[in-house]
C-alpha cells in the first residue's frame, strides 16, 4: 500500500497567545497550501466551528475554494464539515461546483458535531444529530457518485456507532486522531462487520487524522509547542467533554487536565527517521492516507515551516 500524507488540520484561529488579523490568517493558508503543494503532499485539509470567539474557520468550503484557485495539484479536504448544520442539499451543489472549479481535487469529509452552542445556533436539537446523519449521509453520497467529476466523501469517526454509520455505506473513514492503536483495529473491525452485514464491499483503504511535529531538536520545540497543544487540546477537551451537573469546578478542571494529558499521549514527535516510522505503523492498519496536523492555534511562521518542510521529506520517504 502506498502511503500518502495530507496537510493539516487548518482553523484559522486567532489564538489569544497570538492573535492576529484574520485576512492575515487566511492569506498565511494560501501560503501554506502553495508550500504543501510545492513539498509533494496529497492534500491539505481545513476544520469547521462555528460561534468560537478566535474566529475559528465557519465556512471551510469556500476556504477550500481559494485554496484550489491558487494550486494545481494539491487535492484540499474538509476535516470536518459538520453536516447536519447544513442543508444536504446546499452542502452537494457547493461540493459539485468548487470540485469543477478544482479540477476534481476536492474531498469532502462529513461527520455529527459535538457543542451544543453550534446546534443551538443552528436552531438543531443536538439530540436528532444521529437521525439527521442517517438521513443526510446517503443523499450526500449518492449526489457525490453523480457529480462529475465525482468527488468523495469521508466520514468522520470516533465512535462505533459512526463507524457502522459509514460501513453500511462503504463510504471511507476519516478516523479522528484522538484514537490510539487498539481502538483504531477495534473501530476497523467494527466497520467491516456493518459493511458486511449490509452486503456492501468496504474501500480499500480509509483516512487518519494525526498530530505529527517533525524536529531535528525535541526539547527545544518541545518547549514551544506545549503551550499550544495545550491550548488546544483544552479547547476540544471543553466542547467535548463539559461540566456536569453538580461537578464542582475544581473537579471539572481535573478531568479535563485528565484528558489533555491523554490526549497528548498520541502526539508524534521526533526526527524525520522516527516520525516515518510511526506512520507506517498505521498503513498497516489499513490507512494509506494520513492527514498530519503540524498546525496547533497559530504556530509562529519560522516553526511551522520548519515542521512543515520536515514533514515534506517525511512524505516523500514513506512514499516510496
Amino acid at each position: 500500500m502506498t502511503l500518502r500524507l495530507g496537510l493539516g488540520i487548518f482553523s484559522i484561529q486567532a489564538v489569544p497567545q497570538r492573535p492576529d488579523h484574520h485576512v492575515k490568517l487566511y492569506a498565511d493558508l494560501l501560503d501554506d497550501a502553495e508550500l504543501a503543494e510545492s513539498l509533494g503532499f496529497d492534500s491539505i485539509w481545513l476544520s469547521e466551528h462555528h460561534f468560537w470567539f478566535d474566529g475559528y474557520c465557519p465556512a471551510d468550503l469556500a476556504a477550500a475554494g481559494a485554496i484550489l484557485g491558487r494550486t494545481s495539484t494539491l487535492r484540499v479536504g474538509t476535516a470536518v464539515m459538520l453536516l447536519p448544520m447544513h442543508s444536504v442539499e446546499k452542502v452537494a451543489a457547493d461540493a459539485t461546483t468548487v470540485n469543477r472549479l478544482g479540477d476534481g481535487r476536492l474531498v469532502l469529509g462529513v461527520a455529527l458535531g459535538y457543542r451544543d452552542a453550534e446546534f443551538d445556533g443552528f436552531g438543531v436539537r443536538r439530540k436528532d444529530r444521529g437521525k439527521l446523519m442517517d438521513s443526510m449521509l446517503p443523499r450526500l453520497a449518492d449526489a457525490s457518485r453523480a457529480s462529475d467529476p465525482p468527488y468523495v466523501v469521508y466520514v468522520g469517526v470516533a465512535t462505533a456507532v459512526a463507524a457502522q454509520r459509514a460501513g453500511r455505506l462503504g463510504l471511507p473513514l476519516f478516523a479522528d486522531s484522538t484514537m490510539n492503536v487498539a481502538e483504531l483495529e477495534e473501530m476497523l473491525a467494527t466497520y467491516n462487520e456493518a459493511a458486511a452485514a449490509a452486503g456492501v464491499k468496504p474501500p480499500a483503504a480509509h483516512s487518519l487524522q494525526r498530530d505529527v511535529f517533525v524536529t531535528e531538536d525535541r526539547e527545544r520545540d518541545w518547549r514551544l509547542l506545549f503551550p499550544e497543544l495545550r491550548y488546544m487540546r483544552r479547547q476540544y477537551g471543553g466542547w467535548s467533554n463539559p461540566q456536569e451537573a453538580g461537578e464542582s469546578t475544581q473537579a471539572y478542571l481535573e478531568r479535563l487536565e485528565g484528558d489533555i494529558a491523554a490526549k497528548l499521549k498520541n502526539l508524534i514527535i521526533g526526527d524525520e527517521a522516527h516520525v516515518a516510522a510511526e506512520l507506517r505503523r498505521f498503513a498497516a492498519l489499513g490507512f494509506d492516507l494520513i492527514v498530519c496536523r503540524s498546525q496547533f492555534g497559530n504556530l509562529p511562521r519560522p516553526l511551522l515551516r520548519r515542521a512543515v518542510e520536515g514533514l515534506g521529506r517525511v512524505n516523500a520517504a514513506v512514499a516510496r
